[in-house]
């Protein structure tokens, strides 16, 4: 319980070292609801704790498993203007080996973040200081500020 403390507030603290142009959209955003486009359906994940977290113009997937166990994924490039968020260049997070590139036969790894193709495209909907909504051509997306 105590890693799950920590992190937050490492990533506050880092947050407050760097400045950038991302307003409201920097910090950690726990997706709360998957909506489906296609077929209606629509799944309450808030307690799969899923993020993803922003700082710069770095994005960062994570998720805590049940054993807790942190599993991340960095997008290195994101673009965030004209209410249009651009997700591309995905790697798996390794420090000790090195980052590893997602190539595209294992993009199956950001489905569970509702991202479905790379790069892909999301409407901001809505952003404010607590709530964030994005949308593509597949899902929408629900988040919470943590």
């Amino acid at each position: 319980m105590r890693k799950i403390l920590i992190l937050p507030l490492l990533l506050v603290a880092l947050s407050a070292c760097e400045s950038s142009n991302n307003g409201d959209l920097d910090g950690m955003w726990h997706i709360t609801r998957i909506d489906s486009i296609g077929n209606g359906t629509s799944a309450d994940i808030r307690k799969e704790l899923k993020f993803w977290s922003f700082q710069d113009k770095l994005m960062q997937l994570f998720y805590y498993e049940r054993d807790w166990e942190y599993k991340e994924i960095l997008m290195t490039r994101f673009e965030n203007s004209e209410g249009k968020m651009i997700l591309s260049t995905p790697f798996i997070y390794n420090r000790l080996d090195g980052d590893i590139f997602l190539s595209a036969d294992s993009f199956y790894l950001l489905q569970p973040y509702g991202i479905n193709s790379v790069p892909d495209t999301f409407e901001m909907e809505h952003l404010d200081r607590k709530k964030m909504q994005l949308s593509d051509d597949v899902v929408r997306l629900y988040f919470e500020k943590y």
